[in-house]
C-alpha cells in the first residue's frame, strides 16, 4: 500500500473517531477504488455505514472483509455485531464463536457473545460469557453494564446495581450507564437515588428521551403526578413516537382523574412490551386483534356486530365490564368475551346479551364480527369525566341465591357478630405503589376485634398464614376448605354476598365485591393507589364501584398501622369499644 493510501486510512480513522461518518466513507471508498480487497478499509467502511444507519450496506462490507481475511478475529467480531443489528442473532453467535476459536482470550467477542445469548433468552449463559470477558478485562465498562442489564432481566437486582456502579466508576461520563443504574434503583423503589441518577444522565445529555421517560417513572413511583407528566411530555417532545411515554403519560393523567386525555395515552398500551404482554396469555391473539377492523364507539352505528375481547386479569375484566349496561344501551349488537369462571354470572345478569368464554385463540365469533374492541378501550367512549362515573351501576352481578343462603346458614352457626370476608394477598406487582399484599399476621389489630367474625376468602393455600395470624390475634378465621377460591367463583361470589362486609387489599376480591354491589373496604398503604382505578380524589370512594370505600391515609405507611386504623373504624360499626 502506498503512503497516500496509508494517509487516507489514517484520516478516515480520525474522521470515524470524530463522528464524521460521511468524511470517513468518502476517504475509505477512495482507498477501496485502488484496493477493493483491503480488509481494514472494508471493515472501517462497514462501521461508518452502520453509524449512518445503513445497516444492509454495512453488513455487506463486513461479509466482504471476512471473505478477504477469514483468519482475523476482529473481522468475525464486526460481522457478528452487524448481524445482531440485522436481527440475525443465531448467525451472529456463529461469528462470535469463530472469533473466539481464532482468539480465545478476546474480551470484546465474549462481551458480544453474552449480549447475543441475552437476546436469545439464554440469560444464564449470557452471564457466564460476560463474566469471562470481565475476568480477562476487569476495566471493560461496557461489559459491566451489559452484565447489569442481563442480571436485571434475571431479577437479580442487587447484583445488577453493583455491575452498573462498576461501569459508572470506569466511565462516569456515559449517560446510558447512569440511566441504567437509575432503572435498577427504581426496581428497588429507591426513588430518590434513582431520580439522582436520571438527573445525572440528563446533565450529560439533556436530549436523552429515555432518561426523561425513566425520570417520569420515578416520579410516578412516588405518585408525584405533575413531575411525572412534565418528564413524559419532555420525552415525547424529543421522540414523538415514544409509545411507552404516551402510555405512562396516560396512566399519570388517569391517576389524576383527567380521563379524556388519560384514555388517549392508555390506547397506546399494545405498543408497549410490558402492557402488551399482559393483555392476553397468547401473543398471537393480540397480533390477530390488531389485524381486525376496530369499533369506533357509539357513533359507529352501522356496525353489524361488535366483538368485545377480554384483556388483562380478571379484576380488570370486571372493572371494564361495568360499562356493559351503557354498551347495551347504545343498541349496537355485540358479543362479549368473559373469563370462563364468570360466564354463568354474566349470563344471569344480562340474559338478553351474548357472552362467550375467553379462549386462546379467541372463538370464531369474536374473529368474524364486523368490528372488534378490547374491553379496556370501552372507557374511552363512556367515562371521559369524573361526572360520567355517576352512571356506574350500583351492582353488576349477582350470586346464586341458593348458594348464598347456604353460606349465610353456615355463618350464622358462628354465633352473633359481624361477618367479614377477608382477602390480603395479590400476585400482581406494581412499581408505582408499595406492596399490595399485607402479611396476614400484621392485620392482627383488626382480626382480634370483639363482635367480628372473619372469613378467609383468599385464594391459594393460606393454612400457615392463618396459624401465624391466629397466634398473633387470638382470633380464629373461618375457611371453607372445600371451595377453590381461584376456580369456583360462583361459590366465591356467594360467600361474599353472605357476609356483612368485605375487607381486602387490592386484588380480585375487591373487584368481586364491587361487582356484587357489596359493602367493601379496600385497604392500601400511604394513600398511594396501586392502580389508577383506585385513586379516590379525596372522596375515599371508588369511582368504578359505588359500594367500595377506600381506607388509607398518607401517614398509614405500614400494614399494622393501617389495620389498627381499620379496626377503630370497624368498632364504630360493631358498637364494641
Amino acid at each position: 500500500m502506498s503512503a497516500t493510501q496509508d494517509r487516507k486510512l489514517a484520516q478516515a480513522a480520525a474522521a470515524l473517531a470524530a463522528g464524521e461518518h460521511a468524511v470517513a466513507e468518502r476517504l475509505l471508498r477512495k482507498v477501496l477504488r485502488r484496493e477493493p480487497r483491503h480488509p481494514g478499509a472494508l471493515s472501517w467502511l462497514g462501521i461508518a455505514l452502520a453509524s449512518s444507519g445503513r445497516q444492509a450496506e454495512s453488513l455487506e462490507c463486513f461479509r466482504r472483509a471476512v471473505a478477504v481475511d477469514p483468519q482475523a478475529p476482529g473481522m468475525h467480531l464486526n460481522l457478528g455485531n452487524a448481524l445482531i443489528k440485522a436481527g440475525a442473532v443465531d448467525q451472529a453467535v456463529a461469528s462470535f464463536n469463530q472469533a473466539l476459536a481464532l482468539r480465545p482470550d478476546y474480551p470484546e467477542a465474549l462481551n458480544s457473545l453474552g449480549q447475543a445469548h441475552a437476546q436469545l433468552g439464554s440469560r444464564e449463559q449470557a452471564v457466564e460469557w460476560l463474566r469471562r470477558a470481565l475476568t480477562l478485562r476487569p476495566d471493560y465498562a461496557e461489559a459491566h453494564n451489559n452484565l447489569g442489564e442481563v442480571l436485571l432481566r434475571l431479577d437479580r437486582v442487587a447484583e445488577a446495581v453493583a455491575s452498573f456502579r462498576s461501569a459508572i466508576a470506569l466511565k462516569p461520563g456515559d449517560a446510558d450507564f447512569q440511566c441504567d443504574l437509575g432503572i435498577a434503583l427504581s426496581l428497588q423503589q429507591r426513588w430518590e437515588e434513582a431520580i439522582l441518577q436520571y438527573q445525572r444522565a440528563l446533565a450529560l445529555d439533556p436530549a436523552f428521551a429515555d432518561a426523561h421517560y425513566n425520570l417520569g417513572n420515578a416520579w410516578l413511583g412516588q405518585q408525584r403526578w405533575a413531575q411525572a407528566i412534565a418528564h413524559y411530555e419532555r420525552a415525547l417532545a424529543l421522540d414523538p413516537a415514544f409509545a411507552d411515554a404516551h402510555y405512562n403519560l396516560g396512566l399519570a393523567r388517569l391517576y389524576r382523574q383527567e380521563f379524556e386525555s388519560g384514555w388517549r395515552g392508555y390506547e397506546r398500551r399494545l405498543e408497549c412490551a410490558e402492557s402488551r404482554g399482559s393483555a392476553r396469555k397468547d401473543a398471537a391473539s393480540v397480533a390477530l386483534y390488531e389485524r381486525l377492523p376496530r369499533w369506533l364507539g357509539p357513533a359507529d352505528t352501522a356496525t353489524r356486530e361488535v366483538a368485545i375481547w377480554a384483556e388483562q386479569g380478571i379484576g380488570d375484566q370486571l372493572l371494564f365490564s361495568t360499562l356493559l349496561p351503557e354498551l347495551a344501551g347504545t343498541g349496537v349488537p355485540f358479543v362479549y368475551e368473559v373469563d370462563r369462571r364468570l360466564l354463568g354470572a354474566y349470563e344471569r345478569a344480562f340474559p338478553a346479551q351474548r357472552f362467550v368464554p375467553q379462549e386462546e385463540p379467541p372463538r370464531e365469533v369474536l374473529q368474524r364480527a364486523s368490528r372488534v374492541l378490547l374491553a379496556g378501550s370501552l372507557p374511552r367512549y363512556f367515562r371521559t369525566s369524573v361526572e360520567s362515573f355517576g352512571r356506574q351501576p350500583a351492582k353488576l352481578l349477582s350470586a346464586l341465591p341458593g348458594r348464598t343462603d347456604y353460606y349465610r346458614t353456615q355463618l350464622a352457626a358462628l354465633g352473633p357478630g359481624l361477618k367479614v370476608a377477608l382477602s390480603w394477598r395479590s400476585s400482581r406487582k406494581v412499581r408505582s405503589a408499595p406492596d399490595k399484599s399485607a402479611p396476614l399476621e400484621q392485620l392482627a389489630p383488626l382480626l382480634g376485634l370483639e363482635g367480628t367474625r372473619f372469613v378467609d376468602v383468599q385464594y391459594g393455600d393460606t393454612a400457615a398464614e392463618r396459624r401465624l395470624a391466629e397466634d398473633a390475634s387470638g382470633a380464629r378465621l373461618l375457611r371453607f376448605d372445600d371451595v377453590d377460591f381461584y376456580s369456583d367463583l360462583d361459590e366465591m361470589l356467594a360467600i361474599l354476598e353472605a357476609c356483612d362486609l368485605v375487607i381486602t387489599t387490592s386484588n380480585a376480591t375487591a373487584h368481586f365485591a364491587g361487582a356484587l354491589g357489596k359493602r367493601a373496604w379496600l385497604l392500601y398503604l400511604a394513600d398511594q393507589a396501586p392502580f389508577h382505578y383506585w385513586a379516590h380524589g379525596d372522596r375515599h370512594r371508588s369511582l368504578w364501584y359505588p359500594s367500595v370505600e377506600i381506607v388509607t391515609a398518607p401517614h398509614l405507611a405500614d400494614w399494622r398501622s393501617l389495620a389498627a386504623h381499620a379496626a377503630e373504624k370497624l368498632r364504630t360499626v360493631t358498637g364494641y369499644r
